[in-house]
């Protein structure tokens, strides 16, 4: 007597569709990551500190991109001088940074409650901002105070500092525990290009 057997059909979203359909982009979005970077453009970054840094930030976002991470740029000062939220492809970072000028204070408020509100709109499996600057957070507790809501919804950050008072200063609201990111002068690029290797997480 053969054997009965009942044909079933299987259905699943459409991630293998060409050209991939939109199931596909939710789906990349949502296992990826997001982050932004703030650049520090106050006016102590004046002269090769902010050209070495553009190149320091290009780096990290070609790297970020090529590790499936959106990416968006903020530059901040005692605000936010200008800014991209996070999107696939660097060509609006690409382009910001390009017109980075240094001028102003610090105060670090203003740019990490932006970089929260950017972050959190998006359905992404890994948040995080990486952040780079050559002085302090302005007002240091207020910062911290808000650092700790971006922490509390599962927002990574990547600190780096220009010398080792400002590495220590920006450490206070990193979530990484390694030792503090120093930059110098003379390896500002790579220090700031080195952030993106601390985006996928180890284990």
């Amino acid at each position: 007597m053969a054997a009965g057997w009942t044909r079933k059909s299987f259905s699943s979203d459409g991630v293998t569709e060409h050209p991939v359909g939109p199931t596909f982009q939710r789906l990349r979005s949502r296992f990826g990551g997001a982050v932004v970077l703030a650049l520090d453009v106050s006016g102590s970054m004046q002269g090769d500190r902010i050209s070495k840094a553009v190149k320091g930030c290009q780096r990290f976002i070609d790297e970020a991109v090529g590790a499936g991470y959106q990416v968006g740029v903020i530059l901040w000062h005692h605000g936010v001088e200008g800014d991209t939220p996070p999107e696939s492809s660097p060509k609006a970072a690409h382009s910001l940074l390009s017109r980075a000028v240094a001028a102003g204070g610090n105060n670090a408020v203003p740019f990490l409650t932006l970089a929260h509100q950017q972050l959190m709109a998006l359905d992404v499996g890994d948040r995080v901002v990486a952040i780079f600057g050559d002085g302090d957070l302005g007002d240091r507790r207020t910062a911290e105070s808000k650092a700790a809501e971006l922490i509390n919804d599962n927002i990574r950050i990547l600190t780096c500092g220009l010398g080792e008072g400002s590495a220590q200063e920006l450490a206070s609201i990193s979530t990484e525990k390694a030792a503090p990111r120093t930059a110098t002068s003379e390896n500002l690029a790579d220090s700031i290009a080195s952030m993106a290797q601390s985006l996928i997480r180890k284990g």
